[in-house]
């Protein structure tokens, strides 16, 4: 079996929110044991955590993101989600909303709005509705690609659609597809990355 690149090992790290740990270590002096006894689990998991060998479960993630927010640590992520349809950006919203209680989310239902938006809050994330009557995701994507964005930002394409050709063209653009309805778990892993990604390049 080939060995793991240096990418693909950071890539799982991120994906298990080690720099999180890491980061309030750092900034309130704690050791392993101390952070422990603060969020009422056992050095072992702490330090499995900051190891990156196991993920903290969505409860802990959301103790360790309060503890960073009363540390100072920036761990909010801003999103824009630009679809025609209001209550997909609703559903999106909560799902944010539940996996990190600080994120900024804005919205827009007019593509033309939508990039308003998105060159005035810079996000770190854009969910792009593919699928949208008078411009499409991907022609979105190239206007959003003129503007001065934040080099870190990722752009999400989401869609209900299974057309094999929407994965195809978002290859070209070097971008995820999120498929509807989206599940929390998406959300999660999409957030974790964008928040350790963020960290990374402060």
């Amino acid at each position: 079996m080939s060995g793991i690149s240096g990418d693909e090992e950071r890539d799982r790290k991120i994906h298990e929110g080690f720099w999180l740990v890491s980061a309030i270590r750092e900034a309130g002096d704690y050791s392993q044991e101390a952070l422990a006894r603060e969020l009422g689990v056992s050095f072992p998991t702490v330090n499995s955590w900051e190891r990156g060998r196991s993920r903290p479960r969505r409860a802990h993630v959301l103790a360790l993101e309060s503890l960073a927010h009363s540390l100072g640590i920036r761990t909010d992520i801003s999103l824009l989600v630009i679809d025609d349809d209001p209550t997909a950006c609703e559903v999106i919203e909560e799902l944010v909303k539940a996996s990190r209680t600080h994120a900024e989310v804005h919205t827009a239902t007019d593509p033309s709005e939508g990039l308003l938006i998105c060159g005035a809050v810079d996000p770190d994330v854009l969910l792009l509705d593919i699928m949208m009557p008078e411009i499409n995701g991907f022609e979105l994507a190239r206007k959003l690609q003129n503007l001065d964005l934040n080099h870190t930002a990722q752009i999400v394409f989401v869609t209900a659609s299974t057309d094999l050709a929407i994965d195809t063209e978002a290859a070209r653009f070097g971008h995820k597809v999120l498929r509807k309805p989206i599940a929390q778990e998406a959300i999660d892993e999409l957030l974790s990355r964008a928040g350790a990604i963020k960290e990374i390049a402060v």
